[in-house]
Formats: structure tokens, C-alpha cells, sequence
């Protein structure tokens, strides 16, 4: 592509060397170790590394021009912008001949939940014979292509190439994981999305963007940014989620309790979700018109949460112009997210995986419990690692909260340290606070370091009609492989064969 067609609309404050607006550029990137001769590079400042020590690498290897915020004393033509990061978005969406206008595209935020309802909403589209793509925490996914994910919502120039590839293979819609690191680092700016959704808001990722206040700007920047011909879903239970309907051009519609969309009639006594779809009121959604109704869902996975994501995933598969049978028959074959409070074992007793991330998601895994019938609970729960002493402690006060109103039978806790990477081991700041919320609350918790020794442990404890319950994040993400083979021993030919297909499908 030509520099000069590269460069449509991106604001230059002003440029350094020679430089031909004629000339070919074969590739646009922000990463020197993926740069070839004749390149773009875009230099941005991250976290934890500055881009413009880059700039003479990028001389070395060929690059044609680089895109500063601060002009770098090398022999480079170099165009100085004031924000590289929304460059890079404008440059990338220029490349690819910004194909995100050429699909429908879903983008689902919230701070508990997103995966979730991207994987029923795609199962849903798919029932429906839609040519699909997902972009999100575990893959990016469309046809036969599966590439495990680096961040939820990828880099600018990253995501543009999937949804061109996308295109290219005849993808129809494509649903979005919108994280907050993605609104604060604007990797979607510029995106055209069609429909939106935010259901859900807790404190996360406070130690990346400083503050709540800061967290909540970043995680709704795109639909303060969303076009008119635009439809988002808006929480009618959260006022911050509520009060964005004052700052976006998108057509708002109200779910949750009280708005246009609800759920009603909800029951998780057997830990799947069963309630009745509900639209409460006429909606004339650009050129469709919602009636009045209501329909009963009944979902294959667990969870009082999974309520809630299947709401949004129904109001987004409605708005493209789904059938209700079609979605009926979607949710009740869907099988789920690997760690949103799935069942991996139902038989004697239940065992439960949940990813226990913060509050609000211990607070709707623990209702999903207590709403369950169940003889005695048993929790093995995985200390939280390098997010922080005072989100550890805020965690576990919710887990005492919890302990003390469900008398769960067993609870231990792990560092993991069998299995936990480098990013994810708990500080003894960490531990520490963990340790004194429960000997505040008089209720001393027994630590194993390593998590095979607990799920050993907790699974001893298991009886007819008990649920076990394996919480926590990345520390848990080995639990059900252990718990599997634990379960392995002694059991007869059909239930080892179904337990040897859990794990080698397994992601985690």
C-alpha cells in the first residue's frame, strides 16, 4: 500500500527526514522482531518496555519510516503523531482495508462473564447457519482456524489482520471479548460495531489501570464510541453501566431487573439455570420491532451467573434476527466455558470448577450454592497470585462472608506452587493477607503449596450428595486435570475413558 493511502486520516503533528508519500509499504508493525524490510514501525511506550528503543533496531532491519511520539536521533524518516497506540489503530485499519465495515461485528464487555457469553452467542449464530469468528480470552476461532490467545482483545494491527482473514473466509459475524486493557491501550478504536453489550461491573485489574474510576473509562470506551446506527445493551441494575446511556450515540436498551429485557423464574437447584426470557417491553430496535413476549430457556451448563451471560447472548442473537427455537435449541445443547463454574463431575457427589477471580464473581458462584441442593460442601480454593494484597484481601473477606453463611464442611486453601508460572505466584504480601482476613474472622484455613496435594485432599473429603468445589484463577487452572486422575483410580473401564477424553480435550 502506498504511504500516502496508509496515512488516511491519521493526525501527523510533524515529520523528520525524507519521506515518499509514494512509496510502497509492505507490512505495518510495532514489533521489531516481527519487521521486515520496507516496513512501518510504530514505536508505542508500554507498561514495562518503551517502544522508541526499538527505533534503531528498526533502522537495522529496513524499515521504511517509524511512527514516534517523540522523534529518535537515528538516519530514519520518522512522522510524529501525539498518541502512537491510536496510530497504530488508524495505520492497521488503513492496511486491511478496514474490514470490521464489511461484517457484523458484537463487542461484549463486563468484568465477570464476557468469554461466556461470546461461546453461547456464537452457538447460538452457528444453530442458526451463520458463518462465524471469535475473538476473545481463549482463541481467536472461525472455520477451522483455532490460535490461542495472547490477550483478550488483541493488539490493534493484530486484530485487523484476524478480521480480514476472517472476511476473507466468509465469516458473517464476529463476536468480541472488549476488554479494559483493549479500551485504555485503544486497540478497538476505529472498529464499527453493530451491537454491544455490558452486563456486569466489579472491581479488576485495579493495580494495571490505578483506580475503579479509571478501570470502568477504559472498559467503556468503545461504547461511548459507538456509532449511531449502533445497539447496545445496557445493565438496568448497575447506575454506572445505567448512566452510559447519557454518553453514547448507540441506541440504548435496557436488561436486568426491571428493563426492557429480563430473566424471570430463575432456578439453578440443580446447578443448571432454567428461567423465562423475558421482553417486557415493545422495542422497535432500528428497522425490527420486539413484541412482548417471553419464552422459557434451559441451559446445559452451571451457574446462576450463566443466567445472566445467556440473557445478553439471547438479546444479541435476537437483535441479528434469530428465532426463538433456534436459540432454545442452542442453550440447551451448549456446553460451556472450561472453569465458569462448570460441573466436571456428577456422579456420587458434584465437583465444581470456578475461576473465583474477584468479588463479584465469588459472590454469584457462592448464590449459585446456596440455591443448590446439596448435602455438605467442601472448598479447595487457589490463593490468588501477583494481582495485589489488597484484591487478595478482598477476596477473601467475600470467601469468609461466604464460609460463614454456608458452613461449607471442608475448606482448605494452595499457593500452587506446583503449577503456577512466574506471573502468577502468590507474594507473601499476598498470602499474608489472605492469612489475616481468616484469623480476623476466627476461621483458620489449613495452606498447601502445592495444589495436586489439595485436590488430593479435598477429594478425600467428597460423600454421596456433597459438591466439591475447586475455586480459583490461574492457580486452579490444573485442578480438574488433577481431581480427573485422581478419580481415575479404581474407577471401571467407562468412566476412565470418559475421564482420559476430559483431560486430552482439556485446555487449561
Amino acid at each position: 500500500m502506498k504511504l500516502q493511502e496508509l496515512l488516511r486520516g491519521v493526525k501527523m503533528i510533524e515529520t523528520r527526514g525524507e519521506l515518499s508519500l509514494d512509496m510502497d509499504i509492505p507490512q505495518v508493525i510495532h514489533d521489531t522482531r516481527e519487521l521486515e524490510s520496507g516496513g512501518l514501525f510504530v514505536a508505542m511506550v508500554g507498561a514495562l518496555v518503551d517502544g522508541h528503543k526499538f527505533v534503531p533496531r528498526a533502522q537495522e532491519l529496513g524499515a521504511a519510516v517509524a511512527v514516534v511520539e517523540e522523534f529518535q536521533e537515528v538516519d530514519l524518516p520518522q512522522i510524529r503523531v501525539e498518541n502512537s497506540r491510536i496510530a497504530l489503530a488508524e495505520l492497521a485499519g488503513n492496511f486491511y482495508g478496514h474490514p470490521s465495515k464489511e461484517m457484523k461485528i458484537v463487542g461484549i464487555t463486563a468484568t465477570n462473564g464476557k468469554t461466556s457469553t461470546s461461546y453461547m452467542l456464537e452457538a447460538i449464530l452457528q444453530e442458526a447457519g451463520w458463518n462465524t469468528g471469535v475473538i476473545g480470552t481463549v482463541d481467536v476461532r472461525y472455520g477451522d482456524v483455532a490460535i490461542p490467545s495472547i490477550l483478550t482483545t488483541p493488539e490493534s494491527v493484530v486484530l485487523q489482520k484476524h478480521l480480514r482473514d476472517m472476511k476473507n473466509a466468509g465469516v458473517e459475524v464476529v463476536v468480541m471479548e472488549v476488554s479494559s486493557s483493549a479500551g485504555e491501550n485503544h486497540r478497538v478504536h476505529g472498529m464499527d460495531f453493530d451491537l454491544m453489550s455490558f452486563h456486569n461491573l466489579s472491581k479488576e485489574h485495579i493495580e494495571q489501570h490505578g483506580s475503579f474510576e479509571a478501570y470502568f473509562e477504559a472498559k467503556s470506551r468503545f461504547i461511548r464510541d459507538a456509532k449511531e446506527e449502533a445497539v447496545v445493551f445496557l445493565s438496568s441494575e448497575d447506575p454506572k453501566i445505567w448512566s452510559l446511556k447519557e454518553e453514547t450515540n448507540a441506541q440504548v436498551v435496557a436488561i436486568g431487573e426491571n428493563g426492557a429485557i429480563d430473566a424471570r423464574d430463575k432456578d439453578v437447584s440443580t446447578g443448571y439455570g432454567h428461567f423465562t426470557y423475558v421482553v417486557a417491553d415493545e422495542l422497535q430496535l432500528k428497522d425490527q420491532l420486539w413484541k412482548r413476549e417471553s419464552f422459557p430457556i434451559s441451559l446445559s451448563v452451571a451457574g446462576f451467573h450463566s443466567i445472566a451471560n445467556a440473557t445478553v447472548a439471547i438479546s444479541l442473537a435476537k437483535a441479528l434476527g434469530v428465532e426463538n427455537e433456534q436459540i432454545q435449541r442452542a442453550l440447551d445443547s451448549f456446553g460451556g466455558v472450561e472453569r465458569r463454574f462448570e460441573m466436571i463431575y456428577d456422579r456420587e457427589f458434584k465437583i465444581m470448577d470456578d475461576h473465583f477471580a474477584n468479588v463479584r464473581n465469588i459472590e454469584i458462584t457462592m448464590k449459585t450454592l446456596e440455591k443448590m441442593d446439596y448435602k455438605n460442601l467442601h472448598i479447595l480454593y487457589a490463593i490468588r497470585g501477583s494481582r495485589g494484597a489488597e484484591l487478595n484481601r478482598e477476596n477473601a473477606q467475600e470467601l469468609l462472608h461466604w464460609m460463614d453463611k454456608l458452613k461449607p464442611q471442608t475448606v482448605l486453601a494452595t499457593r500452587s506452587t506446583d503449577v503456577v508460572g512466574s506471573k502468577d505466584v502468590v507474594t507473601d504480601d499476598e498470602f499474608r493477607a489472605f492469612q489475616e482476613v481468616m484469623a480476623e474472622g476466627e476461621m483458620p484455613v489449613p495452606v498447601l503449596d502445592q495444589l495436586e496435594d489439595g485436590v488430593e485432599q479435598i477429594l478425600s473429603k467428597g460423600s454421596d450428595g456433597d459438591i466439591i468445589l475447586l475455586a480459583g484463577c490461574q492457580g486452579m487452572d490444573s485442578g480438574a486435570r488433577f481431581a480427573w486422575k485422581r478419580l481415575m483410580v479404581g474407577a471401571d473401564d467407562e468412566l476412565k475413558k470418559n475421564l482420559e477424553d476430559k483431560i486430552n480435550h482439556r485446555i487449561c
